[in-house]
């Protein structure tokens, strides 16, 4: 019986050790715009981005649909081609140039072999929104996501939300890793739930 008890805990922290601790919601408001946030699965948003590092500063057009679990990503500007539209379910990504389509499973990698930028197409989604993926995260005065870092070392940084429609969402972050810094103006949501 002893032993059925320490197998039973060691199977328990196992499992502890692969699933992402829960989202802290003490603050009731940030709870209930968390939550919020949560249930938005179909929109679209526009603005800029530019990628910064020590070789290179580019800037592009950016464009981002998302429905459920499928993004669609068009990149316009410099970045060595016209322009590039990404297409991606979990497991699953096309990658369409001006001359050129690829395809793949890994989103991050392909992006990267075609532009020499890393971007976290699989966790964009949630940190567009202002959803932190980590339980350590800071709020800002407004109850809303200020910052957090991933356990993949991005730094993600919230420098402004607007109000679009009845959701108060990001207009200005800042994604950055060892190599890279992303900055993201987003001039327009629009929310289709």
């Amino acid at each position: 019986m002893r032993h059925l008890a320490a197998l039973f805990i060691f199977v328990l922290s196992l499992s502890a050790c692969t699933s992402p601790p829960p989202i802290s919601t003490q603050n009731s408001e940030w709870g209930q715009h968390l939550s919020e946030l949560q249930q938005l699965d179909n929109w679209q948003l526009s603005g800029k981005i530019a990628f910064i590092s020590d070789q290179q500063r580019q800037a592009a057009n950016l464009f981002w649909q998302q429905n459920n679990d499928k993004s669609v990503l068009r990149i316009n500007g410099p970045l060595g081609m016209q322009g590039i539209e990404l297409h991606y379910q979990p497991g699953k990504v096309w990658v369409k140039t001006k001359d050129e389509e690829y395809q793949g499973s890994d989103a991050q990698l392909l992006v990267y072999r075609l532009t020499g930028w890393q971007v976290p197409v699989e966790q964009l989604p949630a940190w567009l929104l202002g959803i932190p993926t980590q339980n350590d995260y800071q709020l800002n005065a407004q109850n809303r996501l200020a910052s957090f870092t991933t356990a993949e070392q991005w730094q993600i940084d919230y420098l402004n939300y607007g109000q679009y429609d009845q959701h108060t969402l990001p207009r200005q972050l800042t994604l950055r890793s060892a190599d890279n810094l992303l900055k993201l103006n987003i001039h327009k949501w629009q929310i289709n739930d």
